[in-house]
């Protein structure tokens, strides 16, 4: 029934030139902030990791949020950023119980490379200090390999996917990153198939548009489009929140809303319809595709967020 009522709310869509939908996605964001923000502040509180690709999605749509008008707590806002930027940028001490791989005296965004680069990318990035900025991009450039990859770190070695695929997308994180704060690589890195054939996941193909920004890359995301109007994390599996609001992202990064409105609006719907009545949205694990979990749905909702804002600009 929910899938049957978004083809009718497409189709409606087209007939009204995508009238209202701005207003629409502007009250599935209004719902969202609240579960957003219960669960980002019980991570912080409870796990107090930085280091986990969690925090920097949280922030990020709240940045975003803030932007627009949305009504938010600034000082809140502005000691929330403060903990993540101070946490990546810490000295790991000892801690018999933390993980074999972890070492005292090591900063901890030296084994969260992605998570500096997603934070250095983000809507947040430009309420941070320089003197940071410049300290994220010295450990992601001093963190490059001979060869040219980053270590994949965090949650990514254990999603569902090619392994090729997680190093490729763990090199485009950081090699964005590292273009936009203009910082040098030590060595030229390996992205993926330049066919675009092998890659299987929306991150892929929306931080390689994001990197490229040829019509090449773009025109690979639009063809992944599901009819619903969203996009799956990987292919052959139903539309999903994270793959819907990272194409919206590459599209909004790209400069190509303008020109693919009809797209956008399809996506802005699928993301509508789809969200909860308590504000999140129901996203499978990365890890285990068959169930979700209080982790994925967060990552899912941040990333609903993240789409519906950075495309309404």
């Amino acid at each position: 029934m929910k899938r049957m009522c978004l083809a009718i709310w497409v189709v409606g869509l087209s007939m009204t030139s995508f009238a209202g939908v701005q207003e629409e996605a502007r009250s599935a964001v209004e719902r969202a902030l609240p579960y957003l923000e219960e669960e980002g502040t019980w991570w912080i509180e409870e796990k107090g990791c930085a280091s986990c690709h969690h925090s920097t999605f949280f922030l990020w749509a709240k940045d975003l949020a803030f932007d627009a008008g949305f009504d938010l707590e600034k000082a809140k806002l502005e000691e929330q950023r403060k903990w993540l930027w101070e946490g990546l940028l810490a000295e790991r001490e000892e801690d018999p119980e933390g993980p074999a791989n972890f070492k005292p005296g090591e900063i901890v965004a030296e084994k969260n490379v992605e998570g500096a680069s997603q934070l250095l990318i983000s809507a947040s990035a430009k309420s941070i200090p320089d003197e940071v900025k410049k300290g994220l991009l010295e450990i992601i450039v001093k963190m490059q390999k001979g060869n040219g990859d980053w270590k994949p770190n965090g949650q990514l070695p254990a999603q569902k996917r090619p392994k090729p695929e997680t190093q490729w997308a763990t090199n485009l994180w950081n090699s964005i990153a590292i273009e936009k704060e203009g910082g040098e690589m030590k060595a030229a890195t390996t992205t993926g198939p330049g066919s675009l054939d092998g890659a299987k996941t929306s991150e892929w193909f929306a931080m390689n548009a994001i990197l490229k920004e040829d019509a090449e890359s773009i025109g690979a995301i639009l063809k992944r489009q599901n009819e619903d109007g969203g996009w799956s994390w990987i292919d052959g599996e139903p539309s999903s929140p994270t793959g819907t609001g990272q194409s919206l992202l590459a599209l909004a990064r790209t400069g190509s809303i303008e020109a693919n409105q009809e797209a956008v609006g399809k996506a802005k719907a699928y993301l509508i319809q789809t969200q909860s009545e308590d504000g999140h949205w129901e996203t499978k694990s990365t890890k285990n595709r068959a169930k979700s979990t209080r982790i994925s749905d967060f990552w899912g909702s941040a990333w609903a967020v993240i789409g519906l804002l950075e495309a309404s600009k």
